[in-house]
């Protein structure tokens, strides 16, 4: 659901019942979409399928609108394209929601030659007619907006998951201790918003050759160590921010809150912010170690 506050009554996540996005790749079975697009190449074909049902007594109540007069579109737009909005709109399909059944389905197919860097999807439910007699607070013209969401899944291969460099630690740090770390990651937690590929930079020291040479011959177990650093960090210090449960529970998509909160629900499904702090504050060497684990299953 978008966090956008808007100057109307809009619809609640239990009146909008969205199945997960499925997709299928070059006729595979189908899987829920996921942060990255596996094995994709240009000549990849794409299928993507959604279904999208309204309860019309929940949205109704939701809206204080007569139940006679709903009637909404579900758009649906896929876009393409680096940077925070795509580039490119591949496609745009709109379908009505209105009496019986009250769901649409959606089904996409895109040639993989169209692609580039990240699929976007975002889906939005608008108001299909005026509302003549609206309430104080009602939405009462045509395309207002009563629901939205939004997925960016980033296409494997295309670049790195967040910028690597092979770097001079003595410019970068000067005289700090730090400056003979096999590795060190730039960042700020201020800049939680910011895109995540955007806002982290992982700097290998140019004097451990051999470390260098592992990380690029891939060596699993230096590949784990060195996420669960990067996992780490960032987990621990989103854990402990005071705008936690904002960030945790409605970050923005495709920024660093969202990967953050991606990693710590992994390593803790179905777990709230107060019990994963709980853990960070009384188990600091259980936290880390789930997320080591976590970075050999490939969660990065």
């Amino acid at each position: 659901m978008s966090r956008i506050a808007f100057p109307f009554l809009t619809l609640s996540e239990s009146a909008v019942v969205a199945s997960p996005w499925l997709i299928s790749l070059n006729e595979s079975e189908w899987a829920p979409v996921e942060e990255y697009l596996q094995n994709w190449d240009a000549a990849s074909s794409i299928r993507l399928r959604r279904r999208i049902a309204i309860d019309p007594s929940i949205a109704a109540a939701d809206l204080n609108i007569d139940l006679r007069d709903l009637r909404f579109f579900a758009t649906v737009r896929i876009g393409t394209g680096q940077g925070r909005l795509p580039r490119l709109i591949l496609s745009r399909e709109s379908r009505t929601l209105e009496a019986e059944p009250w769901f649409v389905e959606f089904d996409f197919e895109i040639g993989g030659e169209t692609l580039s860097t990240v699929l976007d999807i975002n889906t939005r439910i608008t108001l299909a007619s005026s509302i003549s007699v609206p309430s104080r607070l009602s939405p009462s013209r045509l395309g207002d907006q009563l629901w939205s969401d939004r997925i960016r899944m980033r296409l494997e291969g295309e670049e790195p998951r967040f910028p690597i460099e092979i770097g001079d630690m003595q410019v970068l740090l000067g005289d700090l201790v730090a400056s003979s770390a096999p590795w060190y990651l730039y960042w700020s937690p201020r800049e939680w918003s910011r895109d995540f590929h955007g806002a982290i930079r992982l700097y290998l020291n140019s004097t451990h050759t051999e470390f260098i040479e592992r990380i690029q011959d891939e060596d699993p177990m230096m590949i784990q160590m060195l996420m669960a650093d990067v996992m780490g960090q960032v987990c621990e210090r989103l854990i402990t921010d005071p705008e936690v449960n904002d960030l945790f529970n409605s970050p923005e998509p495709g920024s660093l809150a969202a990967q953050a909160s991606s990693w710590l629900k992994k390593a803790w499904p179905g777990k709230d912010t107060n019990f994963i702090k709980s853990v960070f504050d009384n188990r600091p060497g259980i936290f880390r170690a789930s997320l080591v684990a976590l970075a050999d299953l490939g969660d990065k």
